[in-house]
């Protein structure tokens, strides 16, 4: 019998309550950044900078 785990992770999506179009984005600015391998908290926090940086111009 399977037990339930307490602490399954998100799926990608789920984790960051975001869109299909705004996961998109986020791994499009990525990839362009160089940065698909770093962890995803990383290179969302680094979207959301820049896109404050970019309104606020």
């Amino acid at each position: 019998m399977n037990k339930h785990k307490k602490n399954q992770t998100a799926p990608r999506r789920a984790a960051f309550g975001c869109t299909g179009k705004q996961l998109d984005a986020i791994l499009r600015f990525a990839e362009e950044h160089k940065l698909e391998h770093q962890p995803l908290h990383f290179v969302v926090a680094e979207y959301w900078r820049c896109e404050a940086r970019a309104k606020a111009a």
